[in-house]
């Protein structure tokens, strides 16, 4: 996208007259959407699929060949924060509310407090909420939980015509939306906790979406991150058919970079899918050093992306963020969709002595596509025969209530 200066001052001046007439910003907010706005303006959409290469294997780490943690390391522990990105609703599987919201099995809390009452430690849980989430979840939370909460910013959508962002309707707040997981180095600072937390010594930050019942915390990694040093870890795992439009890492210009689908070419798309091509891809648990954030925070940049949506019959952009080691397939268990629920709320999942999820044996995965009429949430399948059912494999389920007698 070429824009010419002139029509960039003009975009530049009308999103500060905006900014000055709206109460629904903070200085914060609008420092964030400005910088991003600026690179929008200023970058290309789509990366040049001619330049980019496979990272070398020199960035790469494969879990198994990690050192073996060692006995009596409470100095990791004494360092160690688990952020979990709380910032989504659950929608997509008819919850009005957070999606952290949605009972799978056992409880977030519940695994900390096991976490640490087995390794006698006092390791923190922070949430990251949105506007979407944070007054729902502290409300559920309560004033005991042992739980800390930091918001994110709050960025106004822009006119996929004009640029500009779209006027509210009658303090709707579907004009505002959350910029991606990118934006959590400058929300952790606005809310004083990275400051608070480094004061306490804990340095060494686990990231996480909520979502992923599968991202506990792995001391091995925990002991990696700590002794040598590291100051951004991202786990990766093998690409399979359920993961095509996940995001990878590649190198531009010997820089790493983290490639997301709205960034790719559309005439590169079948290509970035293909499991042939990419063989890994991002789970989105991060580890990250928060001395490094500190030093760096305002020179921290991140990949751009432009996330074209519909939105009350409005044409909109939104303008995201986004933020290796090589791990199992158990350290990504999305809940995403109610596919994911079912497989996870079966029998095929328990959860161990650690409080983590565990498939109950040595098979992979199943995968599972339930059909339109199982996204909604209105579905019933209700087994009142006492014994084991099963769907036989490809079946086409395409009635809204299962009953087997």
């Amino acid at each position: 996208m070429k824009i010419s200066s002139e029509k960039k001052a003009e975009l530049l001046r009308k999103l500060d007259e905006f900014f000055a007439r709206t109460d629904k910003a903070s200085s914060s907010d609008t420092k964030v959407f400005r910088r991003l706005y600026g690179q929008f303006l200023s970058e290309t959409r789509y990366i040049d699929w001619n330049s980019w290469k496979f990272i070398s294997k020199d960035v790469q780490r494969n879990y198994h060949d990690l050192p073996t943690l060692e006995k009596d390391r409470n100095d990791i522990l004494r360092r160690l924060v688990i952020v979990k990105l709380n910032g989504g609703l659950g929608t997509t599987m008819s919850c009005e509310g957070p999606k952290s919201f949605i009972k799978v099995k056992g409880e977030l809390s519940k695994y900390v407090k096991a976490f640490n009452e087995s390794h006698k430690s006092n390791v923190p849980l922070v949430l990251m909420n949105s506007f979407y989430t944070d007054d729902q979840t502290t409300q559920k939370l309560g004033q005991n939980s042992g739980v800390l909460t930091f918001c994110q910013s709050k960025c106004p959508r822009i006119c996929a015509d004009t640029f500009l962002p779209i006027e509210e309707e009658n303090g709707d707040m579907q004009a505002w939306y959350p910029p991606g997981h990118g934006d959590i180095f400058q929300s952790l600072a606005v809310s004083g906790l990275l400051d608070e937390l480094l004061e306490k010594g804990r340095d060494i930050m686990f990231v996480s979406n909520i979502d992923n019942s599968g991202a506990t915390l792995d001391l091995k990694i925990a002991q990696f991150a700590c002794d040598e040093a590291v100051e951004y870890i991202m786990e990766c795992t093998a690409k399979t058919e359920n993961d095509i439009k996940g995001g990878t890492l590649i190198d531009i210009a010997g820089q790493l970079m983290h490639l997301e689908i709205p960034q790719v070419p559309p005439e590169r798309l079948d290509e970035f899918c293909s499991t042939r091509t990419f063989k890994i891809f991002n789970t989105n648990n991060i580890w990250v050093n928060l001395k490094a954030v500190k030093e760096r925070l305002e020179t921290i940049s991140s990949e751009i992306i432009v996330n074209k949506k519909v939105v009350s019959n409005r044409a909109i952009i939104q303008l995201e963020t986004s933020i290796g080691v090589h791990v199992d397939r158990a350290r990504f268990l999305p809940v995403k969709t109610t596919d994911d629920l079912l497989a996870i709320s079966s029998d095929l999942y328990s959860i161990g002595a650690d409080r983590s999820l565990q498939l109950t044996s040595a098979r992979s995965a199943p995968t599972i596509k339930l059909g339109k009429f199982f996204q909604t949430g209105d579905v019933e399948i209700i087994n009142n025969s006492g014994k084991q059912q099963v769907l036989i494999s490809r079946t086409l389920i395409d009635n809204q209530r299962i009953i087997f007698d």
